[in-house]
């Protein structure tokens, strides 16, 4: 029998030597990081090939970050933003006026309380960051965030408005004009801070959750943008808890999404412990949170999933506030998540932490971590622009030849061998000064996927795995 050996260099993940991410904060312009940020969110504004930051800002004018193709942002507002002090809490991106370049709407919260004209803004870009107020505006409503998807399936991004009441609803003409129609989504009076959408019960379509101060809710979707609530049915019950953010993810890698919910105590009696929420395929939710996230009393006002040490699952990044640090917690690969938060970030980041998103700000394939908070007098630091350290960049899948790959990498308790041939004959693991470990073995997932466990109680470190099979000449492949 001639083999094919394939020399795997797998990396067990050592979490606390390593910081993965650099406080590059110096790259963000004084004139433009240091606002009332509300949330965040990130957008090739100017076609130049590169993201670029719109704040959303409370009781001051929004904010334009434009970035220079290497994660170093200046202030692009002045001219390209009309200046209009709102209470804005949320910002849509989207191409409504169906022309080929991104608008913006974003929603305000407190104007009517204020005795302003509560007019969420409504702006039109050309292309090349610069925006001017659209004739039409979304009606007046108090609202704390905005999100825009394609209800009618007519090709055209629509906008639901998480409002203080009913969810709003206006669907776009084609033309970037809105027509309400409230009667797609369940008229329900609760004070909503954040709408989130995933296809929740594997339908294929996109199902609509509520993160409300009063109440959850879960609205199924039809299949052509009408909403049912089956809260009751589909929602872990009796938790009184006051949810800011929604993030979808799958912890646990079986195929649907679970559900992070970021929770404050800011009215008295309210649960801030954050939950995690495990979707049995069908968009049935059990709280898993007792057994699977790390207990706390923070106020977490954002949560995102990152897979942060590119081991193939989601972790989570927890924004928080009121003296509590922006958080990060590991995933086991299962769902069970733990502090990791010195080893990610090599310190606490203390601050009113009130939007998270992951984006490749420097164009080197990574994401980075753009963190935004509300600035108070006793703070007058910039927002958090973390990079991710290169050096900590390793591939998660890999080809070792036309017939073998290996992932992921680095790995934990195991790892998978996806072959176009037979089951390898042998499989051999050796650490980095070649002394024997083990002989290995696998076992079938499916199709020609094999899941190959690693011996319990290995350290952190190199090793490589050797792997035999059948074919008709030898090949050596060294894979870094």
């Amino acid at each position: 029998m001639k083999e094919i050996t394939c020399f795997l260099l797998l990396t067990l993940p050592a979490w606390l030597p390593a910081q993965l991410f650099t406080d590059a904060s110096q790259q963000l312009p004084d004139n433009g990081a240091k606002g009332q940020s509300m949330d965040v969110r990130a957008a090739d504004l100017d076609n130049d090939g590169d993201l670029d930051i719109v704040l959303a800002n409370e009781f001051q004018a929004n904010t334009l970050l434009m970035n220079g193709g290497n994660g170093i942002f200046s202030n692009g507002t002045s001219g390209n933003l009309p200046q209009e002090v709102h209470d804005s809490e949320d910002v849509a991106i989207a191409d409504f006026n169906n022309d080929g370049f991104l608008d913006l709407v974003f929603c305000s919260e407190d104007d009517i309380t204020l005795g302003w004209s509560n007019v969420h803004e409504y702006y039109l870009g050309n292309g090349t960051g610069q925006f001017v107020t659209a004739s039409f505006q979304p009606s007046d409503s108090e609202a704390n965030a905005v999100v825009s998807t394609d209800l009618n399936l007519d090709g055209f991004p629509d906008l639901l408005f998480g409002n203080n009441g009913g969810t709003g609803v206006l669907i776009n003409d084609g033309t970037g004009q809105f027509i309400s129609a409230t009667e797609r989504v369940p008229q329900l009076q609760r004070t909503t801070q954040d709408l989130a959408m995933a296809d929740v019960d594997m339908d294929g379509d996109l199902d609509l959750m509520e993160g409300n101060e009063n109440g959850n809710v879960l609205c199924l979707n039809d299949g052509q943008g009408f909403f049912s609530d089956v809260s009751a049915s589909h929602l872990p019950q009796g938790l009184n808890i006051e949810t800011r953010k929604i993030a979808f993810g799958d912890i646990d890698q079986d195929g649907d999404v679970d559900v992070f919910l970021s929770n404050v105590a800011f009215i008295p009696g309210k649960m801030p412990q954050n939950r995690l929420f495990e979707n049995d395929g069908s968009g049935h939710y059990t709280d898993i949170t007792a057994t699977h996230l790390p207990s706390d009393s923070d106020h977490t006002i954002d949560g995102i999933f990152e897979d942060l040490d590119l081991d193939g699952d989601l972790d989570l990044i927890v924004a928080n506030v009121f003296g509590a640090p922006v958080k990060i917690y590991e995933n086991a690969g299962d769902g069970h998540f733990g502090d990791a938060t010195l080893s990610v970030l090599g310190m606490y980041y203390y601050r009113d932490a009130l939007g998270v998103i992951a984006e490749d700000f420097n164009g080197d394939g990574l994401n980075d971590l753009y963190i935004c908070d509300r600035k108070l007098p006793q703070n007058d630091s910039k927002d958090l622009l973390l990079l991710r350290h290169p050096i900590s960049a390793i591939p998660q899948l890999e080809p070792l030849s036309d017939q073998i790959r290996l992932f992921p990498n680095p790995a934990k308790s195991f790892i998978y061998l996806s072959s176009n041939s037979e089951l390898p004959d042998t499989m051999t693991l050796y650490d980095n000064t070649g002394r024997h470990v083990s002989t290995l073995s696998a076992n079938a997932d499916e199709g020609r996927l094999y899941k190959i466990d690693l011996p319990k109680g290995l350290a952190s470190g190199l090793y490589y795995l050797q792997i035999a099979v059948g074919i008709q000449k030898p090949m050596y492949i060294h894979w870094e």
